[in-house]
């Protein structure tokens, strides 16, 4: 492209975008928006008329306290790099049916930015919710979301937003919260979206609730819940029959809501509902009330970074609870996230002040393991009689399969341990994984408790018994779930739901208890709702099942996997094993297998209740494609002469073309049919641009076609002068950073080491750059920078402590950390990212590059995140790589080159990063040299798989830097200097000094690998990344790797976490020098069972 055509380029986009001020109202008041094309036409249910009818005296609206109002808005839309999307307007459409209830949600956001954003929608749902719909609003006509299999939705996802296309995706992201990828958010403009979901009113007692605390300033709510009321006068399958209807409304203008809705509602004559062959009913067991007296409890109290939001309103509710029960009670109090603290051991009213004010000092930090604090116990002897979990349920470090944690559970069982109860405080939650903790089979089963219940309550229930595996019989059932009632106190309520034949009345007995009313009055209602609901139970049941079989039994977990997987798309309810995903055009669903006219009809809600949308119109027509210029060497090379040439207009040309400079020349892939992991992909929740490690995607290996790209010879920044040569910390810091423990790692016997992996290199020159930091994050690097260590901790504290979901503020807190020497508590900082984003493969990873700066510290959390990452994103190279570096540092040899042989026998989606097959062969030859090194008698096996992967043996020095970043659709380059002044880029890949740049990755991700074969003879090196174009997906994040190879498998590592903030932004990573010294040779070390890994042999 010429000068010339590419000024037209962005000439086009400034008419198009510069004209708004930046602080317009959204344009929807500026310009019409296109005609919405004709949608499927909601259809009311057949079966007889709806009466609409006034509400009955004491039915309303009311305004009642949140579980945690602190636990910050229910939802939100935030772009990749923390921007926050206002959220202007909220529409609540709810319908409620006895024990079940839907909810339709239609949200607009305003995007106050000048650029394009990819932004992550979060939404926390009532416990057990389950998602039906999810629809965004694109060129005026709404876009309806199919459920598709988890992984195959990614997949898919990342290829159409490297085209440049729309898509957006929602998946569970831990417990009952949701998140949603949206793209793309036009400058200054208002996106629309549209949410349903259905949950159960277990308890005739409890209330329909719509979440709205903590929600910003509305310029409008509208709420309106219809009660729909069933015939009850005659068992009959006939739906609709003097079915009812009335409405309670609310509408209001700027109101930024402190509390929740609740819709108050007279009883309803009928304990369940009816159609057909479906029926649901809530039964009551008549139960005896017999004491289990707390006279020992050992309570183990989450303090992962989740927590954090209201961390000591749940102190003084804990405080409150200790106080309620029995004084003479011996109480063991400890906190728990990836790590384990004994805070208390007395009587409980002797609990005093001391240990709670200790829980406030510890916060709220790290990634929650469950296994390592049941370990804990084990190591102390046992947990006594009684064991009560405090928190969310939410497990994201370690094992996290109910079925171990039960094991584990049961192992204390025979230290005494007879029975566990949880209790829910805040939001965030996971009911399901806390109830199969309860019911781990010790001696009795507890129970699951609401914070929201007075301490009284609370203590009364744990001291009464429960009571277990009583049988639920429906006769003439096809099916009943579920099959048996366990936890069960009297009072209780649970919804029982059977199929069976319309003419058969329906009857509950219950084994060994009575049942409150075993023939219950149902009321005769429409299908939608209550098919649904039973989807859902079986998916539930499936679910049980699934989460009950042992962790290695892969045959029958995938088999109810994929049970799994197909109800959930038949039925459109969202399961942990599927996603939403939103695409453009009928074809662009065809091209990764998806017959959207296969898919059911989809609810919504209509005056008279729930409606179906019957998807039988045409499928909006395929819009023009207009090709974006793409990011290749020869448009960089453009670039560069313009920017040159026009610095003036550079500011705003590029903040408006983010999103064509971002581009890279990769065509996305197809959907990989072996990947059926659940997790998530790149972009960032309150992101502000921090990350790590690295990797990114690559053609199918062995059928990669690697076409040299043209060397141009665009200006490349002015070199650095020489930096005289010496050793530095491995940490990348300014020279007056305080020192730092140096990362060194010698993976096999080593007459040379590397020296020199880090420092922030010459005293020259430096090429022109913006700072590459920021906001709030430059203030606390800037602060370390010049050796002030307290004011960066006090103000990265302040920060995390304003906002504590922001990934940047745990950042700042772990750089803090590591600069004051505290090395456990940077740990916890760093812990925190996996806590916060627990099905995000890109943030695990980032995370733990940070964790395995820090060293044995911190390398085991690493190496099972890192774990976690491979399950959740196999088709990511990084996930692979990552890990077995990892297990290679911990001396896990064997597993470390399995783990890169699996990488080397998948395939991934194609076209996009070029280079990565000689990475990860080069990779297996590495470790397969410290293999041999450190166990001579595999080097037959070592060399057979290397002939089979198409790789070699080194048997030479060699030093590789390797930079990996964590944003999709983003372009961060290296750049190497030698002594020489030679200065390798992506435009000039060799220094005549030695060495060479294999490829230049423009589409996200990496990795990028400048190789030095031989010994370093140009030093000292100075390495840089630099961020061309943070487009779309926000700051640029990741890691430089230096790998040193002594020839004789002896290898070492220098970890250069890196943040760059700004376009154009240069930030040093390491300066690497000539000289080499010596260390010690690490022996293979056993590999235990760890959490959430599969062990490789």
């Amino acid at each position: 492209m010429t000068r010339r055509a590419l000024r037209a380029v962005l000439s086009s986009a400034l008419l198009l975008t510069a004209c708004t001020s930046s602080d317009a109202p959204p344009p929807e008041s500026e310009q019409t928006p296109p005609t919405p094309e004709p949608t499927p036409t909601p259809v009311p249910i057949d079966g007889g008329p709806v009466v609409p009818v006034d509400a009955p005296q004491g039915s309303s609206l009311e305004w009642v306290r949140a579980n945690a109002c602190e636990d910050a808005a229910p939802m939100s839309l935030t772009a990749s790099d923390g921007t926050g999307l206002r959220l202007a307007s909220l529409t609540a459409r709810s319908v409620v049916e006895g024990p079940l209830a839907f909810t339709e949600l239609r949200l607009s956001f305003d995007n106050p930015e000048d650029r394009q954003l990819e932004g992550r929608f979060s939404i926390t749902l009532p416990p057990g919710a389950a998602i039906s719909r999810f629809a965004m609003q694109i060129d005026g006509r709404w876009q309806e979301g199919e459920v598709v299999e988890r992984q195959a939705a990614r997949v898919a996802y990342e290829d159409f937003l490297h085209r440049r296309q729309d898509p957006a995706l929602l998946e569970n992201d831990a417990g009952n919260v949701f998140r949603a990828r949206v793209f793309p958010i036009p400058p200054r403009a208002r996106k629309e979206l549209v949410l349903s979901y259905s949950q159960e009113l277990a308890h005739s007692a409890e209330p329909y609730r719509l979440p709205l605390c903590g929600l910003p300033e509305l310029d409008l709510l509208d709420v309106d819940v219809a009660i729909v009321q069933g015939a009850v006068a005659v068992p009959s399958s006939l739906p609709g029959q003097g079915t009812s209807v009335y409405h309670l409304t609310l509408r209001r203008e700027k109101l930024a809501p402190t509390k929740d809705l609740e819709a108050r509602v007279g009883s309803s004559p009928a304990q369940g509902l009816r159609h057909g062959d479906l029926a649901v009913v809530r039964v009551v067991p008549v139960l005896a009330s017999p004491a289990d007296p707390v006279d020992a409890l050992t309570i183990l109290v989450d303090t992962s970074a989740s927590r954090a939001l209201d961390f000591r309103g749940q102190i003084d509710r804990l405080g409150t609870l200790v106080a309620a029960l029995p004084g003479a009670a011996r109480i063991k109090l400890l906190a728990y996230d990836q790590g384990t603290e004994l805070l208390y051991d007395g009587r409980a009213d002797g609990l005093g002040t001391a240990p709670l004010d200790r829980l406030r000092e510890r916060g709220a930090l790290g990634a929650s393991d469950l296994g390592q604090a049941l370990d804990a116990l084990t190591a102390m002897g046992g947990a006594g009689p009684r064991l009560l979990l405090v928190g969310d349920g939410v497990v994201t470090a370690g094992r996290a399969e109910p079925s171990e944690l039960q094991e584990l559970l049961r192992s204390l069982g025979g230290r005494g341990l007879r029975r566990v109860d949880a209790i829910v405080d805040g939001g965030i939650q996971d009911e399901e994984t806390l109830t199969a903790l309860t019911r781990a089979g010790l001696g009795s089963d507890g129970v699951v408790l609401d914070a929201r219940l007075e301490a009284r309550v609370l203590a009364e229930r744990l001291g009464q018994a429960t009571r277990s595996g009583i049988a639920v019989e429906v006769p003439g059932a096809e099916w009943v779930w579920p099959r048996t009632l366990d936890g069960v106190q009297p009072g209780d309520e649970r919804l029982v739901y059977a199929q069976l034949p319309p003419e058969t009345p329906l009857q509950v007995k219950l084994g060994g208890v009575g049942v409150r009313e075993p023939q219950p009055t149902l009321a005769m209602v429409p299908e939608p709702l209550l098919a649904r609901a039973h989807a859902q139970a079986r998916i539930a049941a499936l679910q049980t099942e699934r989460a009950e079989l042992p962790a290695d039994d892969a045959q029958g977990r995938k088999r109810l996997a994929d049970e799994i997987v197909s109800l959930s798309t038949r039925h459109r309810v969202l399961s942990d094993l599927t996603a939403l995903l939103v695409l453009e055009t009928e074809a662009d669903y065809a091209r990764f297998g998806i017959d959207r006219r296969a898919l059911a009809d989809i609810l919504t809600v209509g005056p008279a209740g729930v409606e179906l949308m019957r998807r039988v119109e045409p499928v909006a027509p395929v819009p023009e494609v207009v090709e974006m210029p793409v990011a290749t060497p020869e448009f960089k090379a453009e670039k560069t002469v313009m920017a040159e040439d026009d610095a003036k207009d550079k500011g705003s040309a590029a903040e408006e073309v983010d999103g064509f400079l971002a581009r890279g020349d990769g065509e996305g892939g197809e959907a990989d049919p072996d990947v059926a992991a659940p997790s998530d992909a790149p972009g960032g929740l309150a992101f502000s641009g921090t990350g790590r490690g690295g990797g990114g995607v690559a053609d199918e290996l062995g059928a990669v076609e690697q076409e040299e790209e043209p060397s141009l010879e665009a200006p490349p920044p002015p070199r650095p002068e020489p930096a005289p040569e010496r050793t530095a910390s491995a940490t990348g810091r300014r020279d007056s950073r305080p020192a730092r423990r140096r990362e060194r790692v010698d993976l096999g016997s080593s007459d040379d080491a590397l020296e020199g992996l880090g420092g922030s290199g010459g005293r020259g020159e430096t090429p022109p750059t913006v700072d590459p930091y920021q906001g709030r994050f430059a203030t606390v690097m800037e602060a370390l920078g010049r050796g002030d260590v307290a004011g960066a901790e006090r103000e990265a504290t302040a920060w995390r402590g304003e906002s504590p979901g922001d990934v940047l503020a745990l950042v700042a807190i772990g750089e803090a950390s590591e600069a004051r020497g505290d090395l456990a508590a940077a740990a916890r900082a760093y812990g925190s990212l996996i806590d916060l984003f627990p099905s995000r493969a890109d943030i695990r990873r980032m995370a733990g590059e940070r964790l395995e700066r820090l060293g044995d510290e911190a390398l085991t959390l690493a190496i099972d995140t890192y774990a976690h990452a491979v399950e959740q994103r196999p088709d990511h190279p990084s996930s692979h790589r990552l890990y077995a570096y990892a297990l290679l540092k911990a001396g896990h040899h064997a597993e470390a080159f399995a783990a890169l042989e699996a990488s080397l026998e998948r395939s991934y989606p194609g076209g996009r990063f070029a280079g990565v097959e000689q990475v990860l062969r080069e990779d297996l030859g590495l470790v397969g040299a410290a293999w041999i090194a450190v166990d001579p008698t595999v080097r037959k096996k070592v060399e057979d798989s290397l002939s089979r992967h198409l790789a070699s043996l080194p048997t030479s020095t060699s030093t590789r830097f390797v930079l990996n970043w964590e944003t999709d659709a983003n372009d961060v380059d290296l750049h190497v200097y030698d002594a020489r002044g030679g200065h390798a880029y992506y435009s000039s890949r060799s220094l005549a000094s030695g060495g060479q740049l294999y490829a230049d990755v423009t589409t996200g991700y990496g990795p990028e690998c400048f190789a030095i074969d031989g010994k370093r003879g140009a030093g000292p090196y100075r390495v840089m990344a630099h961020y061309y174009r943070r487009g779309p997906m926000g700051y640029g994040m990741g890691k430089l790797q230096v790998i040193e190879h002594d020839g004789h498998g002896g290898l070492s590592f220098g970890e250069h976490p890196f943040v760059i903030m700004k376009d154009d932004g240069y930030v040093d990573l390491a300066t690497v020098g000539a000289s080499i010294g010596t260390t010690p040779v690490p022996r293979i070390k056993p590999r235990p069972s760890a959490p959430g890994m599969t062990r490789l042999e």
